[in-house]
């Protein structure tokens, strides 16, 4: 799928993380394996600390504290929200859908549009394309894109390999359709012949969740985790990553006569610091261009990453001019998605602590 869309921009972004901070250090007992071995994996992996909610707090209470602040401060107002699109795998309930939940919580018009969209690591690009035609065709103004997840819960704290990569997250773009405003480029690709790569095999129709399916079994690298949690294949993960997604990024710039150094920004979802590092040496580039510091801090919320690194990146007024940005979501599904937009003059860019 490919999509251009002018007269779009980004108008701000918000960043709203747990304060409570997990340390990798912290979390050595929990796992079966030699605190030695773990502490090599740390250095080589990146792990350091990420942010874990509170029990019962959600990705909505997450997404509602930002957007309460934004409303306190005099930087949005529902009354001129038209649509709200909600990204995320963790949703507060099956039914009903999480957006409809925040119209209600701020009184949005009951014109407002409110869309779910149950996705994870190209969630953001995909909430792009989806506000971006919303406001293209239907001639609204503006859009909410909230994009995060509440992961922790669904990952086994005995799980070394994904659990210290975790970080609970939500984030909050508006986009505005205003004449020339500038243009958004997007292009998303997707291989449902990879869907189990990633994924939380019980809790949906296929698998309900039973006391069966919460039972802890160790795998053969020493990881325990039972059904209800996330599971991936990393190997084959980490392929996808160093194949498909670096000569995606390089024939997306390139048909538009671009190089990864001509941006000034490649926000690229913060899947963990080795993977970040070894696309950075594919793709020619510095942290300056390509920053870890979200999954180094703030660790992976999954759809959250890419506006949680625009937002690290600009806070104290770094976007105060035009900064050209490449954003790049890739994971699960298999799907991958990019971005291509300038960021210039933003009403709010930076990130909160819940």
């Amino acid at each position: 799928m490919k999509a251009r869309f002018d007269d779009v921009r980004i108008a701000g972004v918000l960043g709203v993380a747990p304060a409570r901070t997990s340390r990798f250090d912290d979390e050595l007992g929990n796992y079966s394996q030699p605190a030695a071995n773990s502490r090599k994996l740390k250095v080589a992996m990146g792990y350091g600390e990420h942010r874990v909610a509170a029990a019962g707090v959600t990705t909505s209470d997450l997404a509602c504290f930002g957007l309460q602040r934004l409303v306190d401060e005099g930087r949005l107002d529902p009354a001129g929200v038209d649509a709200i699109f909600f990204v995320s795998q963790t949703p507060d309930y099956p039914i009903p859908a999480t957006s409809a939940i925040i119209h209600g919580r701020f009184g949005f018009p009951q014109e407002t549009y409110c869309v779910d969209i149950n996705d994870g690591c190209c969630g953001y690009i995909k909430g792009l394309y989806e506000a971006a035609a919303f406001l293209a065709t239907t001639g609204a103004a503006r859009a909410l894109l909230v994009a995060g997840d509440v992961l922790s819960a669904k990952v086994s704290p005995h799980d070394r390999n994904s659990y210290p990569l975790v970080g609970d997250a939500a984030t909050i773009t508006v986009l505005e359709r205003r004449p020339g405003a500038g243009r958004l480029d997007i292009e998303i690709r997707n291989d449902g012949r990879g869907w189990d790569k990633l994924m939380v095999p019980a809790g949906g129709a296929r698998q309900p969740c039973t006391p069966a399916t919460a039972v802890l079994a160790m795998d053969e690298d020493g990881n325990s985790r039972s059904p209800e949690h996330l599971v991936m294949q990393g190997r084959d993960v980490f392929a996808f990553t160093q194949t498909v997604v670096p000569e995606f990024i390089l024939d997306f710039l390139g048909r538009r006569a671009l190089a990864p150094a001509d941006m000034d920004l490649l926000a690229l979802h913060q899947a963990n610091a080795f993977i970040l590092d070894r696309l950075r040496a594919k793709l020619g580039v510095g942290k300056d261009r390509l920053p870890d510091e979200v999954i180094r801090r703030y660790g992976n919320s999954s759809s959250g990453t890419i506006p949680m690194t625009i937002a690290a990146a600009g806070k104290d007024g770094a976007h105060a001019g035009i900064v050209r940005t490449l954003a790049c979501g890739f994971g699960v599904g298999l799907s991958w998605g990019a971005a291509l937009f300038e960021l210039k003059d933003l009403d709010f860019c930076t990130l909160i602590e819940f």
